[in-house]
């Protein structure tokens, strides 16, 4: 009898298929705190000292949805096997490329938790990131929490200066400079219902962070340093000409704003960004 010889695409196909059933599997146990919700693309060479990261949270309760977008390394092999040593990890194998934004979008679908948190597949949390941010969350009833955080390179060594917020953020400062980095937010699940990340701008973090404060949302940040922020040459932080750009773009297209009003925004940008990255 003859072996059936499946193409790549049945065989991601079929990988697909079995991340449904495992997840559905484990969606059975109890109800998680938080949510963490994780894009991967190529991320082989990082993804797992995140995901240890989340492992080493001094709060337990929690779920991590990482979702592989058709990798071509071996980020879809490492998922899979730290996803079977730990039930609390959920993979999910999209069949085409997606992009980072639809990647959270397919993840927040899938989300239980009382609280969402992003982590980017090449960032690294502290041990007490999830606590000391759901206490700050209780305290003072924000939508979206942050905090300061490293900038670390390729190799992990700090580079730049550390990023230090401030204990809040309104729409106007949001504007002139984005204080949020993505892997330092928890935000009320509450608060995405009809919300996914929009997935037509180069920012799609930042963007949400103005639709949320926009719309009244509140955002209170933790000032002690709770995640490492990996600065990777090549990567979208790193390219500062096409991310100003896009903001450009996110000012005019997005929010609509006047001209003068942009271009101050944008005077505002670029002199927080010499700040940021010195």
């Amino acid at each position: 009898m003859e072996t059936a010889v499946l193409s790549s695409e049945q065989v991601y196909e079929r990988k697909a298929a079995d991340c449904e059933t495992s997840a559905a599997e484990k969606r059975s146990e109890s109800t998680p705190l938080v949510s963490v919700i994780m894009p991967a693309y190529n991320a082989e060479k990082y993804i797992e000292q995140a995901i240890r990261s989340v492992q080493k949270q001094t709060v337990r309760s929690w779920e991590l949805i990482v979702v592989d977008d058709r990798s071509t390394d071996k980020t879809a092999e490492q998922i899979r096997r730290l996803a079977a040593e730990d039930m609390r990890i959920i993979p999910v194998y999209s069949e085409t490329n997606h992009g980072a934004a639809e990647s959270r979008n397919i993840a927040l679908r899938q989300c239980r938790g009382e609280f969402v948190a992003l982590l980017d597949a090449d960032d690294v949390w502290h041990p007490q990131k999830l606590e000391r941010e759901l206490e700050r969350a209780r305290k003072t009833d924000a939508d979206l929490v942050y905090s300061s955080y490293a900038m670390i390179d390729e190799q992990g060594t700090r580079c730049f200066s550390d990023f230090i917020v401030e204990e809040s953020t309104d729409l106007q400062s949001m504007l002139n400079c984005n204080t949020i980095g993505c892997s330092t937010v928890l935000m009320k699940a509450k608060v995405l219902e009809k919300r996914p990340f929009v997935t037509d701008f180069y920012h799609e973090d930042y963007v949400m962070w103005l639709s949320l404060l926009k719309a009244g949302c509140t955002a209170v940040g933790v000032r002690d340093i709770l995640v490492d922020y990996r600065v990777a040459r090549g990567s979208r932080s790193f390219n500062k000409l096409k991310s100003a750009r896009n903001r450009w773009r996110v000012y005019r297209d997005y929010l609509k704003l006047p001209l003068i009003p942009s271009v101050k925004a944008m005077v505002g940008y670029a002199i927080n960004g010499l700040k940021k990255y010195r």
